[in-house]
């Protein structure tokens, strides 16, 4: 909800959604927003104690899991998407000029690497969708036909063919 040019939502913004909320940039985001890639702070002494680092130690500023995916996957500017799926799926790009697109859930100047503006779409809660699917769908067949292999159903292929209720098929798979 951050913008590099305009900051925070207005309070009267944050108001509207909640009265509770009116006052949360300045009781709760008040400290500097720092860039991807700079330093966020050391270890204190204290904290060194409670964790066993050494005191002093960097601590990186804090980054979005799927956002520190481009990086790792060598994807250095803009003209290629990434789209990752775990718990929920998400398309990531980098872009030079900001635009607003239908669809999208943000887009953050510098969000996933500086200089460029990172464009973030997705799905939520892909594996409760999956989990949702294999209690729902899945005949009672197939899973005893996975059970009867000491396999799982998401490491269970079965018999291909056939159609049937969640890939059940109705008889031996």
């Amino acid at each position: 909800m951050w913008n590099k040019k305009d900051g925070y939502p207005s309070s009267a913004f944050f108001k509207a959604l909640d009265p509770r909320l009116e006052d949360i940039t300045t009781t709760k985001l008040s400290c500097p927003v720092t860039a991807l890639g700079e330093k966020a702070g050391e270890i204190t002494a204290a904290m060194a104690k409670l964790t066993g680092l050494k005191p002093g130690t960097a601590v990186a500023v804090g980054n979005v899991d799927a956002h520190v995916t481009i990086p790792a996957v060598k994807i250095e500017g803009p003209g290629k998407i990434l789209g990752i799926m775990g718990t929920s799926t998400c398309h990531v790009l980098l872009g030079v000029e900001e635009k607003i697109v239908p669809g999208m859930c943000g887009v953050v100047e510098d969000g996933i690497l500086p200089g460029f503006f990172g464009y973030e779409a997705g799905q939520s809660c892909v594996g409760d969708h999956f989990d949702w699917f294999v209690k729902n769908c899945v005949s009672s067949e197939y899973e005893a036909a996975a059970k009867k292999e000491h396999k799982n159903i998401h490491e269970f292929e079965g018999k291909r063919g056939g159609g049937g209720r969640g890939g059940g098929g109705g008889g031996e798979r």
